[in-house]
């Protein structure tokens, strides 16, 4: 699944191990809705979920929310999530709305940090 917006796309990939969600540019109020839609339709599907937001430029409190409601919809679903943190002024948003100490951030590139409690690779 490939969803496009001017300012954002949503690709959407699945393997054995989880689906992942994955964004790339502006995750603002004009692709908040397609985002819950997404990760909606994933934690629908999966049991295990990734977030990547390695890719976004640009956060806004539209964006924050729908990753928040997406962060519910697995938590309901019995979804184990994990996001892979975005860039700095990204993830700046988080630390600042305190949304980094919920959200389930891991970083790929640390050998120690599995996305899943039983598994050492991604």
């Amino acid at each position: 699944m490939n969803n496009q917006h001017p300012y954002l796309t949503i690709e959407v990939t699945s393997t054995p191990e989880a689906h992942t969600v994955a964004l790339s540019g502006e995750a603002d109020l004009s692709g908040a809705p397609s985002i819950e839609a997404a990760v909606a339709d994933a934690a629908s599907k999966a049991q295990r979920m990734i977030l990547d937001l390695r890719n976004l430029t640009f956060i806004d409190s539209s964006g924050l929310r729908a990753l928040m409601r997406g962060h519910e919809q697995c938590g309901a679903r019995g979804v184990e999530l994990r996001v892979i943190p975005g860039p700095e002024n990204v993830q700046r948003l988080f630390e600042l709305s305190g949304m980094n100490e919920i959200l389930p951030f891991f970083d790929p590139d640390f050998a120690g940090d599995a996305p899943f409690s039983d598994d050492s690779h991604v």
